[in-house]
């Protein structure tokens, strides 16, 4: 732990004026954590310092901003005296299909999801390096794994943020800094409930994306978790000294990405001969 009180985490977290990043504050707070909550309206987080008095700071941050972020990691430092889990949480999903989805739209969504994590990383990276300590939380989806038709663009931005992480966690393994990509199905928020639509519809796709946005807004119940579920698992594993790289949280999500890399191999052993030839006629 980096303060004196080593019974208690430091966590720097983006995201928390609602669903998966407010709660997670919540139950970290209640289990006696203290909690830097960030926001671009942290109006929504008065009650919890009112709630928590010493233990929540709340400042306000659009993770688009570069200097912003390396500000709010300066003053959790004077603050708290350092950070132990960053927790990346913020985003949002733009669902329709990828011709459908517009410049803007898709620029504006790597430029939060993707380009804002790596803003966050670029201000508390130092942090944890100079601690020689850490754990940063990538909250992603199943999506992260797989694409499917409508959420195109949700799948780039998570599996982006994937290959960033993954070179990290190579990169700062010898200081001690460690990383989980956060891998549900779906949670009981309104993230979903929240989506961007393509700006633009296409008759040719509804046959495929049709059908994809419907479940979306259906989605199963064993595909729906309670946040505080998934809470939990992420306390266990930032307590563990081998978390793992991907955790994927519930049963339907473990389905589907199981299949996608249960696919994934099936065409690595079903085309070796075209593998094996490309090596035997490289010389």
């Amino acid at each position: 732990m980096v303060s004196g009180d080593t019974s208690r985490r430091v966590w720097f977290m983006t995201g928390t004026s609602s669903g998966m990043g407010r709660g997670l504050a919540l139950a970290a707070l209640r289990r006696g954590d203290r909690v830097v909550a960030t926001a671009r309206d942290t109006s929504t987080l008065d009650d919890l310092t009112e709630r928590f008095p010493g233990q929540v700071l709340t400042l306000r941050l659009d993770v688009r901003d570069e200097e912003a972020a390396r500000r709010a990691a300066e003053t959790s430092v004077d603050a708290f005296g350092g950070i132990d889990v960053v927790f990346n949480n913020a985003g949002y999903a733009s669902v329709g299909s990828v011709e459908g989805t517009g410049d803007r739209q898709a620029r504006d969504m790597f430029d939060t999801g993707f380009f804002g994590v790596l803003n966050v990383m670029r201000a508390a990276l130092p942090v944890l390096r100079r601690q020689r300590s850490g754990h940063v939380l990538q909250m992603s989806s199943l999506f992260g794994h797989v694409s499917l038709p409508a959420v195109g663009l949700v799948s780039a931005v998570k599996q982006a943020v994937n290959g960033a992480t993954q070179a990290m966690a190579a990169e700062l393994a010898p200081l001690g800094v460690k990383f989980t990509q956060i891998e549900p199905g779906g949670l009981k928020t309104d993230f979903l409930a929240k989506w961007v639509a393509a700006e633009t519809e296409i008759a040719d796709y509804d046959r495929t994306v049709g059908p994809a946005m419907e479940l979306l807004r259906n989605l199963p119940p064993e595909a729906v978790a309670e946040v505080s579920r998934a809470a939990t698992a992420i306390f266990e594993i930032v307590e563990t000294e081998k978390p793992p790289m991907h955790l994927v949280l519930g049963g339907w999500a473990n389905g589907i990405v199981r299949e996608e890399l249960t696919g994934r191999i099936a065409d690595l052993d079903n085309w070796a001969y075209l593998t094996e030839e490309y090596d035997a006629g490289s010389g």
